[in-house]
């Protein structure tokens, strides 16, 4: 239901259930009246960047503007009567880059073929059908994946009826103008907004951060995305730093980076062990922690007025950054 960083609670497994059956089953319902009553039990505070800016999906009842959504307040529904509006596909952790901070290994998904597919075809056949926005990947590279590139290559807008923003959540590596030529123009133009994660201003470090990446061609690469966000279709373009011990200090310039494109958001995140690190290695690499040796001076960096440009979303590092306001 959400990011598993930020609610770690699974409400179903698409290998064996259908989409109904987890969309509106127990688990779903009970992390649905904890957000009716306020509480969010089953939520991280600490990691959810919603939460701690009271932003995005995390609102005042009063703010709250969809319709929808007021009814569900309202009548206080744990049963929703419609399907999911919002899709975020992570079955395939497939990429082109293996990077520390998400895997200890290249991935490409070969094994796993069968099941992937299953997983597809469900989303397609059974959860799309309300869907408005779509979003490739949070797990893997869009264009790394074999199947999300290929699905990308092969949509069609009819089986897809009222998706009106599909979210590409890449590297960008491999998103060269060929690469977007070998998608059809009616999908293309339903490509509004793109995520692009980098981890790094300069190429030592993103040779580090972003294991068998290029940072030339990343810089070229961004040169054309940027053209897509001036020109269209892309209607918003983010880029994101997972703040760690070897790149805190490029945050200014990972800011100017974001300028010099004319990019939409630059946002940065905590590091988080999703299980490549040792206890040990992730303490000396979250300098986020108060007990990190370099904590001071990482709150000194977040006192550059550059953080306070409108570009700038500082994601579950706001809590961080309060404090070195203080």
């Amino acid at each position: 239901m959400c990011c598993p960083a930020w609610l770690d609670t699974s409400i179903g497994n698409l290998q064996d259930q259908s989409v109904q059956e987890i969309w509106n089953g127990k688990k779903a319902q009970e992390i649905r009246r904890s957000i009716l009553d306020g509480s969010f039990t089953y939520c991280n505070h600490s990691r959810c960047a919603f939460l701690q800016t009271v932003s995005g999906p995390v609102a005042k009842v009063e703010d709250v503007k969809d319709e929808d959504l007021h009814a569900v307040i309202e009548k206080e529904l744990t049963i929703l009567p419609y399907g999911p509006r919002q899709i975020i596909c992570t079955y395939d952790k497939s990429c082109n880059l293996s990077c520390p901070s998400c895997r200890t290994k290249l991935i490409i998904e070969r094994r796993n073929k069968k099941q992937i597919l299953k997983i597809q075809d469900k989303i397609q056949n059974e959860a799309i059908q309300d869907a408005y926005y779509l979003h490739i990947t949070g797990s893997g590279d869009p264009f790394g994946s074999p199947f999300f590139r290929k699905w990308l290559q092969t949509m069609k807008r009819e089986d897809i009826p009222r998706v009106k923003i599909i979210h590409l959540q890449t590297n960008a590596q491999l998103w060269t103008p060929k690469m977007w030529g070998t998608i059809a123009k009616d999908i293309q133009h339903l490509i509004k907004n793109a995520d692009i994660s980098i981890d790094a201003a300069n190429p030592e470090t993103y040779a580090i951060n972003r294991r068998g990446g290029s940072f030339e061609r990343l810089l070229n690469n961004l040169e054309f995305i940027s053209t897509l966000r001036k020109n269209g279709p892309l209607e918003w373009v983010g880029i994101s730093m997972v703040v760690q011990e070897n790149n805190f200090r490029e945050m200014p310039d990972f800011v100017r980076l974001g300028k010099r494109f004319h990019f939409d958001t630059v946002y940065f995140s905590q590091l988080v062990n999703y299980g490549t690190y040792s206890e040990e290695e992730f303490r000396n690499r979250a300098i986020h922690f108060p007990t990190h040796s370099r904590y001071s001076e990482f709150l000194g960096i977040l006192k550059d007025e550059i953080f306070h440009d409108p570009l700038v979303h500082l994601g579950n590092l706001t809590e961080t950054m309060r404090r070195s306001d203080k």
